[in-house]
């Protein structure tokens, strides 16, 4: 998790005067999300985009990462947010209160962590009922999906020219992104369905053209 720290410091210094990139498929996560809840929480918050946006419609929104310098960043364009409290530390070993939200949202972030560990923290978290949005990166696989690249590769220019009003990142941010990359591993479209599977029975499974998956998972409500 330290390497993981310092990369996503390296990144927030780099880019924390550019304008926020609104997270592709935010509309479509936002249809799975309850119109109110009391408490809700992201983990892997980055620059707190996401977390803006469901403060708008929880009472109360709880933020997590870990690089301090995202945090900072963070917390520096959530000012008019009062419900949204920042928190800086690693998620698996936080205090948080079990069954304390209606909502916890996780975006690009479980691929970071020990998948079964991390998984039965937040749905110990969850209050009876509550929603799980899992939101992450899925490694292409078999011919058909290398297929899509071709499809692919230039919508997600085309998505960079929208968000940025350029082709690509400046050269030392791609260096720095491309430095991480060495060290992330992500999930195939069928350890997508394990995961579901083995961790979340029960759940949805959404797979995304621009190699992305959610899972949304309803807890079962108390008997």
């Amino acid at each position: 998790m330290q390497q993981v720290r310092e990369d996503f410091n390296r990144i927030a210094s780099l880019t924390a005067r550019e304008a926020d990139a609104r997270e592709v498929y935010a509309n479509y996560l936002l249809r799975h999300f309850p119109a109110s809840c009391d408490r809700a929480l992201e983990i892997g918050c980055g620059f707190g985009s996401m977390a803006r946006t469901i403060a708008r419609r929880a009472k109360s929104v709880t933020a997590l990462d870990l690089s301090p310098q995202m945090i900072a960043v963070a917390r520096e364009r959530s000012t008019d947010y009062p419900n949204l409290n920042f928190v800086l530390g690693d998620f698996l070993e936080l205090d948080l209160p079990a069954e304390g939200y209606d909502l916890i949202v996780t975006l690009a972030t479980l691929h970071h962590l020990p998948a079964g560990v991390a998984l039965a923290k937040m749905k110990a978290l969850l209050k009876p009922g509550g929603v799980l949005v899992l939101h992450d990166m899925m490694e292409t696989d078999g011919l058909v999906d290398y297929a899509f690249n071709a499809i692919r590769l230039p919508l997600s220019v085309a998505v960079r020219l929208w968000q940025r009003g350029r082709f690509l990142p400046r050269r030392e941010v791609r260096r720095a992104w491309a430095e991480h990359g060495r060290h992330e591993s992500y999930l195939t479209p069928k350890g997508v369905q394990r995961l579901r599977d083995e961790h979340l029975p029960g759940g949805r499974v959404f797979r995304h053209l621009l190699w992305r998956y959610t899972i949304v998972w309803r807890k079962p409500d108390a008997t």
